[in-house]
């Protein structure tokens, strides 16, 4: 754990590395003590597989669009859309145009913690 005075609370994206979520699909994570936000690309064509996670995920897209499952419901997502996903409710989606956006899950998604200690861009004390 990093000491309170050695704590960094600014961060610039320019900064942060990426970290692999498939072989296409890449996110750039701040992770806070109660919340990770992630920065996801996905490229034109990819599909992110359908999954289920115990944290609660608001997805905001940025750029692009994306035709998004969740709950059983495909919803045509584009920039400035907003999709909150329960705990455990299945969800995942293809972008024919590729897109930018963030996601936010509270409490830290575990699988993407554990994606960033693994790709070595996790560091812990």
């Amino acid at each position: 754990m990093t000491h309170m005075k050695d704590r960094k609370y600014v961060y610039s994206l320019k900064d942060l590395p990426y970290t692999y979520l498939t072989k296409e699909s890449r996110s750039k994570f701040v992770l806070g003590d109660k919340t990770l936000v992630s920065f996801i690309e996905n490229p034109p064509g990819a599909e992110f597989p359908s999954h289920a996670h115990d944290c609660e995920q608001i997805l905001i897209i940025l750029e692009g669009s994306e035709e998004h499952t969740v709950g059983g419901q495909t919803i045509h997502m584009e920039a400035g859309d907003v999709c909150v996903h329960p705990a455990n409710v299945e969800h995942g989606g293809f972008t024919k145009t590729g897109f930018k956006g963030i996601d936010i899950f509270c409490p830290p998604r575990d699988s993407h913690v554990d994606l960033m200690r693994k790709q070595g861009l996790l560091v812990e004390e």
